[in-house]
């Protein structure tokens, strides 16, 4: 009996608040409406307490809805599913929030939804950061370039970074975390170290996006620099036939010189791969490291010799 009345405890317990506080909102407009004249102040003041009244409810069941409604698994939904049901919910949940206070204002529905003014506004909104996050989201979900529970890439003109100290090479600014939520304004995004972030749907819309999830295998490239007594002839076979047998054929590693200098010299490796970046470079400077020890213990007994 214990568990099966456990359910029905949790959801009082969820929508207990919401329930209270839409009879509560209820209440108090009644109330406004009927003693309004023993109040002895004037129609917009009554307009804006009723609005205040209606915005705080609302926040109440958005809170109410975004705690339990939306953060449950929706397991028999797929992911794309899931993330439209909950961005539909969100939209309509705020959309109906901001057309109860306007009607709370004495702002008639009906000149707000088909008149000319409800076109304007819509317009003028569109160039604003807030209409356009709420846009982006739309878009997002619509067209899908990533789902939550993906990895992805993120690659925006508005948030650059510093460039490494590697020589000759240039990397893409990119921000990688796998998605955690789309909401209305944002998406969430917890990144490969673990910090949350969040992007303004108006931005990603206009960012270059890798998604890791739905990529096969992508070229990784990997550099160091080796002292110029090992001559780079008798380096770049042995690391090429070093890396095939530890990547296999089907990484296509190919070993190459890529600078020179008057007291060293440069060796690029790339190499097809699936798995994440930094694992593959420290196996290829791994194995790197130990094709140069073996060389130079090859060449240790001639130099003695000489």
């Amino acid at each position: 009996m214990s568990d099966g009345s456990r359910p029905p405890a949790r959801w009082r317990s969820l929508w207990l608040p919401a329930g209270a506080a839409l009879v509560a909102g209820v209440i108090l407009v009644v109330l406004l409406d009927r003693y309004r004249r023993l109040l002895a102040v004037n129609p917009s003041t009554i307009h804006l307490l009723k609005a205040l009244i209606v915005l705080g409810a609302g926040a109440v069941i958005a809170r109410v809805v975004e705690g339990s409604l939306l953060n449950r698994p929706m397991s028999p939904l797929s992911p794309r599913q899931r993330t439209v049901a909950r961005f539909a919910i969100r939209l309509l949940l705020y959309l109906g929030i901001a057309l109860a206070v306007l009607a709370a204002l004495g702002v008639g529905l009906s000149s707000v939804v088909f008149g000319g003014a409800f076109l304007t506004v819509i317009i003028g909104l569109a160039g604003q950061t807030m209409f356009a996050n709420i846009l982006g989201g739309i878009w997002l979900v619509l067209f899908q370039p990533f789902q939550v529970g993906e990895t992805i890439s993120i690659i925006a003109w508005q948030y650059p970074l510093l460039m490494p100290s590697y020589p000759h090479e240039a990397m893409k600014p990119v921000y990688t975390g796998q998605v955690v939520d789309i909401n209305l304004m944002y998406t969430a995004v917890r990144s490969e170290d673990g910090d949350p972030m969040v992007f303004p749907n108006g931005v990603l819309v206009q960012s270059a996006i890798i998604n890791r999830s739905r990529a096969g295998a992508r070229r990784i490239r990997v550099r160091f620099e080796v002292a110029p007594g090992l001559e780079p002839a008798r380096l770049l076979p042995a690391l090429g036939r070093a890396l095939a047998t530890l990547a296999g054929e089907e990484a296509r590693p190919a070993v190459y010189l890529t600078d020179l200098g008057a007291a060293s010299y440069w060796v690029g490796v790339t190499l097809w791969s699936t798995d994440p970046e930094e694992a593959v470079k420290g196996q290829v400077l791994e194995t790197a490291w130990r094709v140069l020890k073996s060389l130079e213990a090859d060449q240790a007994p001639a130099s003695v010799k000489a």
